[in-house]
């Protein structure tokens, strides 16, 4: 009996002496853990959600607490790296192709062919027939002998040259003057009203009149053609 007390008694010290030891463990943890953790920091610790288990989605993250990244602006000239350049389907042809075939420049309208005083001295002696496109009172002071009066700018033009057309060969030579003028544009006017009557062999004399005078080439006055010397 009285070796059980003692055995009994034994037990419970070595109880008593393991609480305690437990009892201090747990206080020194406790004060380590509220020395070194800022206050409020040890319950966030304590707080920590678990760890996900295999195959569980994990929460969505707090955009208060994560942020949001900065938008970066790419430099001038550089593709936006969210929105890829948009490729043109193959097979399409270019917005603006490069153009193949560029318009021709207008073709420049060709003159009556002109003659000299050489030539036109030569014409007239074979008996070329010769049109004065100045006007009436400057073929009557003088003109080349022979040459019917014709003035662009004066009535009855086209009558003169539909009469001209049925007593003339449309294919004989013929010869127009006026003055000096570079274009000879009366000429030219006279020469057009001729080729719509099929006249096709129509001379312009470059210089005209006042380089006949200059040369000392027959003259005839009057309001009548006059004759050719031989005639």
């Amino acid at each position: 009996m009285k070796t059980t007390c003692i055995q009994l008694g034994l037990v419970v010290g070595v109880a008593l002496v393991f609480g305690g030891i437990y009892n201090l463990a747990t206080s020194s943890a406790d004060n380590h853990l509220a020395l070194s953790v800022p206050d409020g920091s040890y319950k966030n610790a304590l707080n920590c959600p678990k760890p996900s288990e295999p195959g569980e989605k994990s929460p969505p993250a707090d955009p208060a607490v994560a942020g949001t990244p900065e938008k970066v602006i790419p430099a001038p000239g550089t593709p936006d790296p969210v929105k890829p350049p948009v490729a043109e389907p193959a097979g399409n042809p270019p917005s603006n192709p490069p153009e193949e075939n560029p318009p021709e420049p207008a073709a420049v309208e060709e003159k009556t062919p002109r003659i000299l005083i050489a030539e036109a001295f030569d014409e007239w002696e074979a008996g070329t027939l010769f049109i004065d496109a100045r006007r009436t009172k400057n073929y009557v002071a003088g003109h080349i002998p022979g040459a019917i009066s014709i003035s662009p700018w004066e009535k009855g033009r086209l009558e003169k040259v539909a009469h001209l057309a049925g007593e003339e060969p449309h294919e004989a030579p013929v010869v127009i003057y006026c003055t000096r003028s570079k274009d000879c544009e009366d000429s030219e006017m006279i020469a057009s009203d001729l080729e719509k009557f099929e006249f096709s062999n129509v001379m312009v004399f470059q210089g005209g009149f006042p380089v006949w005078q200059e040369q000392e080439k027959p003259i005839a006055e009057g309001e009548e053609p006059g004759q050719r010397p031989g005639q």
